[in-house]
């Protein structure tokens, strides 16, 4: 808690807009009491009413999560602060039954996969990891959610998506800058992730300009 809250506060301090924060995990099977009074502590030590908060839903990776229920605690005693969500938990039932529960609240899928029927359902967009590499497609869904497109250029960044979780996400991802890049050490991934071999990674980027015409470009 002491980290979080120091870091928090420096964010602050210097005008970040909001902090995105994992419940803690260390403990698993903890109640939504005592996750509120986490949550509560954090906000009070905090103690600047600059401070907006996102709750970061991933369970897949923390193994503990955000309630539906405990959500709506949280926004109801902090409704200035407690601000939004990313829901990383890769199951658009849980991230449709927070849109239809909090309308205005800030909801964001966590997988592009999710983004048109996010936006359709009352979404903010998504915050996504393969938006690194693929920030281009995915924002012309965003910008085209409600014509006549939206459909087909959904299905299109949801096959590169699917064709890029294929492999293990994070080495793809860097795999694929460091090829556009031409800059190998792109390619450096820390321990516990191992980086994908020359042709594993070889293959994936072929597939993708193959089958998309997907190409990265440096700004």
């Amino acid at each position: 808690m002491s980290d979080t809250v120091a870091v928090t506060k420096h964010a602050v301090e210097r005008g970040c807009g909001g902090v995105m924060t994992l419940p803690p995990f260390y403990y698993k099977a903890v109640s939504d009491d005592g996750l509120f009074a986490y949550f509560a502590d954090f906000i009070e030590r905090v103690g600047n009413d600059r401070l907006r908060v996102y709750l970061y839903h991933i369970p897949p990776v923390a193994h503990v999560g955000f309630s539906v229920e405990l959500v709506g605690r949280l926004i109801k005693a902090y409704p200035e602060t407690v601000v939004g969500l990313k829901d990383s938990s890769g199951d658009w039932d849980n991230t449709k039954a927070l849109l239809d529960a909090y309308p205005g609240f800030t909801i964001f899928p966590g997988s592009e996969i999710f983004l048109l029927d996010g936006m359709r359902n009352g979404a903010a967009g998504c915050i996504t990891a393969t938006g690194n590499v693929n920030a281009r497609m995915i924002r012309n869904v965003y910008d085209n959610w409600e014509t006549d497109q939206a459909d087909a250029l959904q299905a299109e960044i949801t096959a590169v998506r699917q064709t890029i979780q294929e492999r293990p996400m994070i080495p793809m991802l860097k795999a694929i800058v460091a090829h556009y890049l031409n800059d190998p050490q792109w390619a450096r991934v820390r321990p516990p992730f191992l980086p994908l071999g020359a042709g594993e990674a070889e293959a994936g980027i072929a597939e993708l300009s193959e089958q998309f015409g997907f190409e990265l470009k440096a700004a």
